[in-house]
């Protein structure tokens, strides 16, 4: 399981995405460092801290974000979305209701808000099954900025009964591992409040395996502990995923990945290792992507990428979180991404140029394509106008066999292309 921070849609953000040539809203290339991560895990789950409720568009402090963003957390890898946090309600009941539409509509599993009673009874817990375990998920949020929506409209508080009876609600329906992901603490404080350590206790006396926490925009310490003779993992917040925050400890967040296994019908805890990310703001052309960075050395290959600023904000950044972790974290260690391995090998083909399959088609609806997503990616040229692609090869010959396997399935427009930073060039 990957958890990662708060998604979050600030003006900034959204301006920066809106692509005039095309009339829409492109997130795609923001998300393309953390996708190989992403796709090492089976449940990859985010905080969507936004409502979908559809033009105007706005950020803070009512938030309102494009249909796309959903959309490129989607096509990135993610396949849970939580929907309970202090602005589900940004929009009144068309936000919440629309959310939950479109998120139906993506096709993709989310909890934390309900149309109705009985559309929470029959879906919540949200229940996840993968390599033969029963995973229940659990959302709840400490508030909603003081506004509420009419019923039958549901936003799952944090609230000890209710907390107590979905847990049992859990065992009931077999959950074997149960997950509550929490909204709440204080923000921009680096070490969890009372209120924080009073619900992870309750949690775990009730039979919880696993507390994940968000909301402080800042990263709170990942500790591991043994309960009872049972391993048990507390991230108190994960920061922000994504944002247009500026203050020195908002300026990006962790992404954590534990692993579960399962012997003799008993699941255990394993694994758990954390990548620390920075947001980078950076205009290629026609828009802006908001660069969700791990730890790599960006400016050894591609000598602009970062300016002098960014880079003494990023060593600031992962620096201040290195401190934090060094003194309060317990059983997990860091993950960063090297050159020689193959996650880095990509990044050098991003950060210079690869060799790929150009498609005839510009159609996101291919990059929504179960069948067809984990080999297709979107990029867009400097003028704006975007690209999908098939394949991020080191040599010609490699993407011509990609080629020839395209132009079988039909699509006999499709030519070979190397791909540069905004730039897209036939090659023959």
């Amino acid at each position: 399981m990957l958890f990662v921070g708060d998604v979050m849609g600030h003006d900034g953000q959204i301006n920066a995405a809106f692509n005039k040539t095309t009339n829409s809203y492109e997130y795609e290339d923001a998300f393309k460092f953390v996708k190989p991560i992403l796709n090492e895990y089976d449940l990859r789950i985010a905080n969507l801290e936004v409502t979908l409720a559809g033009k105007p568009y706005k950020g803070y402090p009512q938030f309102s974000s494009p249909d796309e963003l959903p959309e490129t957390l989607i096509n990135a890898g993610f396949n849970i979305i939580l929907t309970s946090n202090n602005h589900s309600c940004d929009r009144g009941s068309k936000g919440v209701a629309r959310t939950l539409d479109k998120l139906d509509e993506l096709g993709v599993a989310h909890t934390g808000t309900f149309r109705s009673q009985a559309e929470r009874d029959k879906v919540y817990p949200l229940m996840v099954e993968r390599n033969g375990m029963k995973i229940a998920m659990l959302n709840y949020t400490y508030g909603t900025n003081g506004l509420s929506v009419s019923k039958p409209l549901i936003v799952n508080y944090i609230d000890s009964i209710v907390i107590k009876k979905d847990v049992l609600r859990a065992k009931e329906l077999g959950a074997e591992y149960i997950v509550c992901n929490m909204h709440w603490g204080k923000e921009y404080k680096l070490l969890p409040n009372s209120y924080q350590k009073t619900y992870e206790q309750l949690c775990y006396r009730i039979g919880v395996n696993m507390v994940i926490g968000g909301h402080p925009h800042v990263v709170q310490p990942i500790v591991k502990k043994e309960i009872n003779g049972e391993d048990k993992l507390t991230v108190w917040s994960l920061g922000n995923f994504v944002s247009n925050m500026q203050v020195r400890h908002t300026r990006g967040g962790v992404m954590v990945g534990a692993t579960i296994k399962k012997e003799d019908n008993k699941i255990t805890l394993g694994e758990v290792k954390h990548h620390i990310v920075y947001v980078l703001a950076k205009q290629e052309g026609a828009t802006t992507p908001y660069y969700i960075l791990p730890d790599f050395d960006y400016n050894k290959f591609r000598l602009d990428f970062l300016g002098k600023v960014d880079i003494t904000r990023m060593e600031q950044y992962f620096s201040d979180a290195r401190k934090l972790y060094t003194d309060e974290n317990k059983g997990t260690k860091e993950s960063i991404v090297s050159e020689e391995s193959s996650i880095g090998q990509l990044y050098i083909k991003y950060l210079t140029q690869y060799y790929s399959v150009l498609l005839p088609k510009t159609d996101d609806a291919l990059l929504m394509d179960s069948n067809l997503s984990e080999y297709l990616h979107e990029t867009l040229r400097s003028d704006g106008t975007n690209a999908i692609l098939s394949g991020i090869c080191s040599t010609k010959e490699q993407a011509a066999a990609n080629l020839q396997f395209i132009k079988y399935c039909g699509m006999t427009e499709a030519k070979l292309v190397l791909v540069k930073p905004g730039k897209i060039e036939s090659i023959e």
